[in-house]
């Protein structure tokens, strides 16, 4: 059986994949990527494709700490992640097959509605990419969860190295010299840090 990490970062890897060539596609077939679309039409056909694409990565890099992403989420949880993104996939993978396939047809699209077009063996139809808006904003919540978690680890670390600091007496910095080959950054951070650490004491 899969674990529900690793299933997470399959599809994950899958959508990005599937994903790469959908916006161009879209042009290419004569959509108007400006088209607005989801309940309060706080999308664009291009903002959607690029919102998917922001959260796959963002959640590529979260979830690559495996121990934190199961102890800060339940079992259920991962599993409802799982479940988003497969359905996030097949979407996307119906959305390309069609555009391939209208490739060779005759069709027009339809202005009314976003991402409609009629064909003449099938009418007017909807591509499925559509659907993506209720998914992502169903993903949405998680990401902050583990945006959250990434956070609160970002916070320990800091706290940690401000302990260390304030436990050195204030000369030990002050010995560190211009000429100890430090780039202009890394001077620039250190007297930064003795001025936290003054202001600390």
């Amino acid at each position: 059986m899969i674990n529900s990490i690793t299933a997470i970062n399959t599809w994950l890897v899958d959508i990005k994949t599937v994903k790469t060539s959908l916006l161009i596609n879209l042009q290419q077939a004569g959509f108007n990527t400006q088209t607005t679309l989801g309940p309060e039409e706080e999308y664009t056909i291009k903002t959607l494709v690029q919102g998917l694409d922001n959260i796959t990565t963002q959640m590529l890099a979260l979830s690559t700490n495996r121990e934190q992403f199961i102890q800060r989420s339940s079992f259920s949880e991962r599993k409802k992640i799982e479940s988003f993104l497969q359905k996030l996939f097949i979407c996307l993978k119906q959305t390309s097959n069609t555009l391939e396939l209208l490739q060779g047809q005759d069709f027009q699209i339809q202005k009314a509605l976003p991402l409609c077009y009629k064909t003449e063996a099938d009418g007017i139809s909807q591509l499925p990419l559509v659907n993506a808006v209720e998914y992502l904003d169903q993903l949405k919540p998680y990401l902050r969860m583990l945006e959250l978690v990434i956070a609160q680890e970002r916070i320990h670390a800091l706290s940690s190295v401000l302990e260390t600091l304030l436990q050195k007496p204030i000369a030990s910095y002050e010995s560190v010299s211009a000429d100890s080959e430090l780039t202009e950054d890394q001077q620039n951070a250190l007297e930064l840090s003795h001025y936290l650490v003054k202001q600390a004491l």
